[in-house]
């Protein structure tokens, strides 16, 4: 009988402990917080203050918190992830602010109704080194910065950013003078990588604004479907997608769809480097469809193409001041109202300088002068090793280049269009150029004017922009002079005697035909 008691103690006492141990689990899962096995917090914030928890890494929940957050402390947050755990501001205030210089971490949630008086309505970072991954910020207000505003060093890794709005509304009014940064605004160091950032709106930057102390890299990141106003004293807005006034590179990423007055892409009056990346779709109501720049800007490897400006040209780019370089990339099929389908390059005060090498322009249209390339003012313009193709303008003359006034030279370049003059304007040849009119007036060593160069269509021939290939037997193997150490697609040169004139140096293999394989009986 004794020995039986405590199987029957056991017996009784085990659902009992059951049913607890479920109660207990049941209000760790309704709790808001829950960072150990024995102990739960009401809110984000309450777990935040207890000093036990600095430096702790702390799970949330797959809940909706609806509370304004503060993070002092350094801290490692980790939710369900974005579609579970929701930090919801309310349209309060910021959700979340960080200060204090602590190291925080944050994944998986999503940041969401924040209102703030001044930067940052999803996330502020006041100072701090701070990352946030695998979340979404969205549907946030502020006067700058509405999705995150950053004055630390923060990194984004795979984070969507959309739907927020950088605007000042007083009395049902919009009252914003210089509201930037819609998705993003960054004052200090950023690094972003694999992300989203799209549906954003600002009267400066409506995508990202980086501003004149921010440093930002952004590799493998999509902007698009971001747009920009004018202002409240009606100043013309900047940078549709981006607006960068820093220092920034962008690297393999896209910039489409965004829409803006000047800059529907980009808009830059910093230190920009744009690397192995496609840029479409945009559109500038005035200038710069694609790009526009006043100071000093790297393209590099890139397709700048199908974008649209208006009356102020430069349906892909156009640049009014700076150092620009534009090199192995392909500005195609875009379009202006004004002057340059594809690039405009107009500068009325300070030094400039504008290199096009070993790339192609092709396909671009305007209602006014250059369909290609619009050079006027005292702008400074060279070609080197390019190719102009099919460019079209409703000015007979001027085809694919329009000189107005400043300087254009060339050299190793392919001018060629089906219909009207190539050229119009004074340009001075430096040798080894080919068009297949007289309108350039080529006179330099070895230029072949009123030739053939027997150009393939515009195509992927190799690397990542498209080209127009040399078709076997034409005058522009084998005939060019000084050219870079590779082509536009990164095929050494030269691959015979001599380098090539154009973009595209002749590769025997990519115009080899190959036969069927037949096995005979």
């Amino acid at each position: 009988m004794t020995k039986r008691l405590p199987l029957l103690l056991t017996a009784l006492t085990f659902p009992l402990l059951l049913i607890g141990i479920l109660l207990f689990a049941s209000s760790i899962r309704a709790g808001s917080y829950d960072i150990c096995l024995t102990c739960t917090f009401p809110t984000i914030q309450a777990a935040l203050d207890e000093d036990s928890n600095v430096g702790a890494t702390l799970t949330i929940g797959p809940e909706t918190f609806s509370e304004n957050i503060e993070i002092t402390r350094s801290i490692t947050l980790i939710g369900a992830g974005p579609g579970l755990t929701i930090i919801d501001g309310q349209m309060t205030d910021t959700v979340i602010l960080i200060n204090g210089g602590p190291t925080v971490s944050i994944s998986g949630v999503t940041i969401q109704n924040g209102d703030a008086s001044l930067d940052g309505g999803g996330l502020l970072v006041e100072n701090g080194t701070v990352s946030l991954s695998d979340s979404i910020v969205q549907n946030n207000l502020a006067p700058s910065g509405a999705g995150i505003a950053n004055n630390g060093t923060m990194t984004l890794d795979d984070v969507i950013v959309r739907n927020n709005t950088a605007d000042e509304i007083i009395s049902g009014d919009s009252v914003c003078d210089d509201c930037a940064g819609g998705g993003i605004l960054n004052y200090g160091v950023m690094t972003v990588t694999n992300s989203t950032i799209h549906g954003n709106t600002a009267n400066f930057g409506g995508g990202i604004d980086n501003a004149f102390t921010g440093t930002l890299v952004a590799t493998e990141i999509e902007v698009y479907n971001n747009s920009v106003s004018i202002n409240a004293s009606g100043i013309d807005a900047l940078g549709g997608g981006i607006e960068n006034l820093g220092a920034m590179t962008l690297i393999n990423s896209i910039v489409r769809d965004n829409t803006a007055p000047f800059g529907g892409g980009f808009y830059n009056e910093g230190e920009l480097t744009i690397t192995g990346s496609d840029l479409h779709g945009n559109t500038a109501a005035t200038r710069g469809g694609g790009i526009h720049n006043t100071f000093n800007l790297t393209v590099q490897t890139s397709n700048v193409y199908e974008n649209q400006a208006g009356s102020g040209g430069g349906g892909g780019i156009s640049s009014e001041g700076g150092d620009v370089v534009v090199e192995r990339t392909a500005v195609y099929n875009n379009s202006a109202a004004g002057s340059g389908g594809g690039i405009v390059h107009n500068v009325t005060a300070g030094s400039n300088s504008f290199a096009i090498i070993n790339s192609t322009i092709s396909g671009n249209s305007t209602s006014g002068s250059g369909g290609g390339l619009r050079n006027a003012g005292i702008a400074q313009t060279s070609l080197s090793n390019v190719t102009l193709r099919n460019n079209t303008s409703t000015v007979v003359a001027g085809q694919s280049i329009s000189v107005l006034a400043g300087s254009l030279t060339t050299k190793n370049s392919i001018i060629s269009n089906q219909t009207g003059n190539n050229c119009s304007g004074t340009i001075t040849s430096q040798g080894y150029n080919l068009a297949n009119d007289s309108s350039c007036g080529l006179n330099g060593t070895a230029d072949l004017p009123n030739t053939n160069p027997l150009l393939g269509s515009l195509q992927n021939n190799g690397g990542g922009t498209l080209t127009h290939a040399l078709l076997i037997g034409s005058p522009a193997i084998d005939s060019g002079s000084g050219c870079p150490v590779v082509d536009q697609r990164g095929v050494a040169r030269p691959f015979g005697d001599a380098c090539d004139r154009g973009a595209y140096e002749f590769d025997v293999d990519t115009q080899s035909v190959y036969l069927p394989f037949v096995i005979r009986p």
